[in-house]
């Protein structure tokens, strides 16, 4: 088979399943115009497919009745047929062989005409109207070529056609009225059936349409009665059944997320208030001091001027924080990625630490020569925030171990204090924003709790991971995965 008859073919297939798709296309195109409900659109697509179904059916039976039909007739009068045809190619006479067709007809009722290709010239048993116009009727009947078994239907007749030498054509004629009188009747009780059927999928279909819909109508009820102040309200499953109560069940976690997420948001917007109204608090309070008497003292304009600065920083401090985990929740963090040596960069990190705090032991013991591809300041950014928080919690006089190697494929930056440690109940929630354990929420250690979220978001984005270890009163190691680059 070559490409033409290939693409000859696709394109039968395609037209064919369009106009298969076509009836289904102008369903939901009316619908959509006349604005439907659910459950009658669903009716009126099962009524076209129950529509064309029987349509077909009936077409299949009437078509394989009448080629049975034809059949049984050509069975049946085999020898007549036979005899006809050795007529025609003995008599050469017109005369003759209209005498021998006519013989034939009396016997066996068939009509039969016989046309001379060349001379146009013709015999036939009857003047009937479609035997003696029979060439005229086909030439012009559009569904002789694809389906010559319905031609001469509507005069009760069935052609068969058959070339007897070179120049005759003979067409024997035979009348089917019996059987397609038996067709009839066999395509009225289906037509009944047909009506009995479509009474049940309007009438029984309803019904059923009403029990599939009415749980989602509870649910899509439900789902609207819940805002932000009853975000506790769930779907009941109990009754759906199959998809619907997926349905109810997906909602149900989806709302769970939603107010998991409202949660946070309202304690995200009430720990920013409490972190902010200390600061502001602070620089009013010594405003109003300046305002009311510190003018002319310089010992009381100086402190109210620090103080001031260092609230100010502090709530800078407190943006900037912000405006990075912003910039994360819309995805608009950028990295500049390069090759990072991180031995450098831990090693960096620790001497600083040891210049600034003398009240701490650090020990560093870095492997050599570790490189990771990330951004080298925020790779820095997250290596401070855990040796500061190591810093805050460790009493005075403590050892703090920073350690750097590699385990499998991934670099490792492990910082282990021995400060207070943390609960069982805190630990699942130390990487959540704002959040810090009931007995460091004090001024003494400051933060506002967003390190160790900032420190999450910057690991995860470079591929790694976090764990931790903690003893409370022994105190905690953090450990900072990323993955090792492979250099040659």
């Amino acid at each position: 088979m070559n490409k033409r008859e290939n693409s000859i073919i696709g394109n039968l297939f395609s037209g064919l399943e369009y106009l298969l798709r076509l009836p289904m296309i102008l369903i939901d195109n009316i619908t959509r115009i006349l604005k439907f409900s659910i459950r009658t659109k669903i009716t009126l697509n099962y009524i076209l497919l129950y529509s064309v179904s029987a349509l077909l059916t009936a077409a299949l039976v009437s078509g394989g009745y009448l080629l049975i039909t034809r059949n049984q007739i050509y069975e049946r009068n085999r020898d007549y047929i036979n005899e006809a045809l050795g007529a025609v190619s003995q008599h050469e006479s017109n005369v003759e062989l209209q005498q021998e067709l006519e013989h034939i007809y009396e016997e066996s009722g068939i009509n039969i005409l016989v046309t001379n290709a060349v001379t146009q010239e013709s015999a036939a048993t009857t003047q009937f109207y479609p035997v003696v116009n029979y060439q005229f009727l086909t030439e012009n009947n559009p569904l002789y070529k694809s389906f010559s078994i319905v031609s001469l239907l509507s005069y009760d007749l069935i052609a068969l056609e058959a070339s007897q030498g070179e120049y005759s054509r003979v067409v024997f004629f035979f009348n089917v009225e019996e059987n397609i009188h038996t067709l009839k009747i066999v395509l009225i009780l289906m037509s009944f059936g047909y009506i009995l059927g479509l009474l049940m999928i309007l009438v029984l279909g309803d019904i059923k349409l009403r029990r599939v819909l009415n749980p989602i109508k509870k649910i899509s009820k439900s789902a609207k009665n819940i805002n932000t102040q009853n975000l506790d309200t769930r779907i009941d499953v109990g009754r759906a059944k199959y998809e619907l109560k997926d349905l109810a069940i997906t909602i149900n976690e989806m709302i769970d997320r939603i107010q998991d997420g409202y949660r946070k948001q309202q304690r995200f917007v009430s720990d920013v208030s409490h972190e902010l109204r200390t600061p502001i608090s602070v620089i009013n309070g010594y405003a109003n001091m300046l305002d009311r008497w510190g003018k002319n003292d310089p010992e009381i304009l100086q402190e109210s001027i620090d103080a001031m600065k260092n609230e100010a920083g502090n709530m800078s401090d407190l943006v900037e924080k912000l405006l990075f985990l912003a910039r994360h929740d819309r995805d608009a963090l950028k990295y500049e990625i390069t090759e990072v040596n991180l031995s450098e960069i831990v090693e960096e990190v620790a001497k600083e630490t040891a210049m600034i705090d003398s009240e701490h032991d650090i020990c560093a013991d870095l492997t050599s020569g570790i490189w990771i591809e990330g951004d080298p300041n925020r790779i820095k950014q997250v290596i401070r925030i855990f040796v500061d928080n190591a810093v805050k919690y460790t009493p005075e006089g403590k050892k703090i171990q920073i350690r750097a190697f590699i385990e499998n494929e991934f670099s490792v930056v492990e910082i282990t204090d021995a400060g207070i440690g943390i609960s069982k109940d805190d630990l699942d929630n130390i990487f959540e924003r704002f959040y810090r354990a009931d007995e460091s929420r004090t001024k003494t250690t400051g933060g506002y709790g967003l390190g160790l979220s900032i420190a999450k978001v910057i690991v995860l984005q470079h591929g790694g991971k976090i764990k931790v270890r903690t003893k409370p009163g022994i105190g905690s190691r953090f450990s900072i995965y990323l993955p090792t680059l492979s250099r040659k």
